[in-house]
């Protein structure tokens, strides 16, 4: 495959360009503490860091069903405080009723959206591959190769068909 900007061959997958920008260190540490305050310190650490081009190339996201839900419970529990004082009217009615249908809702809408509309995202952007003299995104199923075209022609002027 080639650059459809500057023809170079040097492309690397992004999924390549991600998973290398992302670096983990964990480790442990111990030292003795003198002067004013004797004591021992001691303990890990682990963590992680990515780069910007990392993170800019990071593969499409799940949306989330925990948090979602917590939150709804916090709204709830507000919302029944709210009606619980007294005699319940109609628009308070209508959104207690829409804050009730509004969890239920979310998650189908969450579960197509992982299921469906992620999955297609995420083969997308597996077939992406980033040129590494110019920085172009090149999609591997919309560019031919040149060489590859130029066979092809080859091909059908010598009449021969595969």
């Amino acid at each position: 495959m080639v650059c459809p900007n500057c023809s170079s061959t040097d492309l690397r997958k992004v999924s390549l360009v991600h998973a290398a920008g992302i670096y983990e260190s964990r480790g442990r540490f111990f030292g003795l503490l003198f002067g004013g305050m004797d004591g021992l310190l001691f303990g890990r650490y682990r963590g992680t860091s990515q780069s910007h081009l990392s993170a800019s190339f990071s593969p499409p996201r799940k949306l989330p069903y925990l948090a979602p839900i917590v939150l709804w419970l916090i709204g709830f529990f507000i919302l029944m405080s709210l009606d619980a004082r007294g005699k319940l009217s109609w628009p308070m009615a209508v959104v207690s009723v829409g804050y009730v249908l509004l969890l239920p809702a979310y998650l189908l809408g969450s579960l197509i959206y992982n299921l469906f509309v992620r999955s297609g995202k995420f083969k997308q952007w597996q077939r992406k591959f980033m040129c590494q003299r110019c920085g172009a995104i090149v999609e591997a199923d919309k560019f031919i190769s040149p060489s590859l075209e130029h066979k092809e022609h080859e091909l059908a002027d010598s009449g021969c068909q595969d």
